[in-house]
């Protein structure tokens, strides 16, 4: 059966779902984007069409439905995958007029919306009984009493109410961050001072900082079939971020894991209990003080690193084209194989992970043979996108050197 796959976006999260597609069906993508990023830059394996200002809504909405009906008239199954929230977020709200282009089913407008921002995502969270941080929200004219509004100790967090809002995105203020490590009062009052010079005027976060370093997180992946029923979760134990400000808190190492039952069936039961419907990965991190995982947000799409549970014998896109196209209901899937994928040189998980248990379990997979990269494929690596992806990893080595922050324990 004819299946074709148009991707928005051309990052880490786009290749990977790329080269998964390619991998199972021999057939390039279609990948639609503004501007070609370095993980798509030089592929073999994707069809990139570069369209003007495809990062805004209506030049969106309009270039998919012209896509659409051009290949609705040689295709019957068309899927679509977007890559980004404001992607996600532009098919979503504007379902009705793709509805019979594309296969796909999404969430409804309105739950989207309680995931954007933080402050309904908690709420929702509250309705539903997922645990997460212990948080205050600051309105803006809040924001000058806002040592006032908390009562956490340092070091505390404080984050945009949506990091990857235009309006935060757009926001230009000194020693920008996705997220902030905030350790004294005179530390929070000049990052607000700094945030009030921006044109940002959303909520700010201010959440209790879970003490532990980066070997304390959890991401947990899912897909929920059209019936609304989760027929896929897999877990990796995510063991260093980034630190660059523009990608802080992005995984940059993940070892999968198998186990996890309890927070395994919070996640399901929210999922279920709000009708979700399509990818989904959480963001967790373990207190060791009540032996809690906490929930920190919800990406409401597979996220840059999903790519790992492939290398761990679940095939996304044929999750997606067994629910869509062929209408299969299989029992959910775990994945059970262990390995290590990276979004850095494996020399930066050897200097700045000091986990001992953990950098031995990265050794041991090393010598397994099971490190991965998403970026990194065999069969799609000409030598200039070779030079151009090892110039990027290189760049990544000196932004640890800059920016790397021990965190407290």
């Amino acid at each position: 059966m004819s299946i074709k796959f148009v991707i928005l976006g051309s990052d880490e999260n786009a290749y990977g779902m790329s080269r998964v597609i390619y991998k199972t069906y021999k057939e390039k993508p279609l990948v639609l984007c503004s501007r070609i990023l370095y993980p798509t830059m030089f592929s073999k394996i994707v069809d990139i069409k570069v369209i003007e200002n495809f990062d805004t809504e209506s030049v969106c909405i309009k270039s998919l439905i012209n896509v659409g009906e051009t290949l609705k008239k040689t295709t019957k199954n068309i899927i679509l995958i977007p890559c980004s929230d404001s992607y996600m977020e532009y098919v979503v709200k504007n379902q009705d007029l793709l509805s019979g282009l594309f296969l796909n089913k999404f969430i409804s407008y309105n739950l989207l919306k309680s995931f954007i921002t933080k402050d309904k995502f908690y709420n929702l969270c509250d309705k539903y009984k997922l645990r997460y941080p212990k948080s205050v929200i600051i309105k803006e004219s809040d924001r000058l009493d806002i040592l006032k509004k908390i009562h956490f100790k340092y070091p505390l967090i404080l984050k945009p109410n949506n990091s990857n809002s235009r309006e935060y995105l757009h926001a230009e203020f000194p020693n920008k961050k996705k997220v902030f490590l905030i350790k004294s009062e005179t530390e929070l009052i000049q990052t607000v001072n700094n945030i009030n010079k921006s044109n940002y005027k959303d909520n700010l976060i201010v959440q209790e900082f879970i003490k532990g370093d980066d070997t304390n997180n959890l991401v947990i992946n899912a897909y929920s079939s059209t019936d609304g029923k989760v027929r896929m979760m897999g877990i990796g134990r995510p063991v260093l971020e980034e630190y660059h400000p523009k990608v802080l808190g992005n995984y940059a190492a993940i070892i999968s894991e198998v186990g996890y039952k309890e927070v395994m069936n919070d996640v399901k039961k929210f999922l279920e209990n709000i009708k979700y419907v399509g990818f989904s990965n959480f963001d967790f991190k373990y207190n060791e003080i009540d032996k809690k995982y906490y929930c920190f947000e919800i990406n409401y799409r597979q996220g840059r690193s999903s790519y790992f549970l492939n290398e761990c014998g679940v095939n996304l896109i044929e999750l997606l084209t067994d629910d869509l196209v062929y209408k299969k209901r299989k029992d959910i899937i775990y994945p059970t194989k262990k390995i290590l994928w990276l979004n850095v040189p494996y020399i930066v998980t050897k200097k700045y992970i000091n986990n001992t248990k953990v950098l031995e379990e990265i050794s041991e997979l090393k010598n397994k043979k099971e490190v991965y990269h998403t970026l990194f494929d065999k069969k799609d690596l000409s030598l200039i996108r070779y030079i151009n992806l090892k110039k990027v990893y290189f760049s990544k080595t000196r932004q640890y050197k800059k920016y790397f922050i021990k965190k407290a324990n």
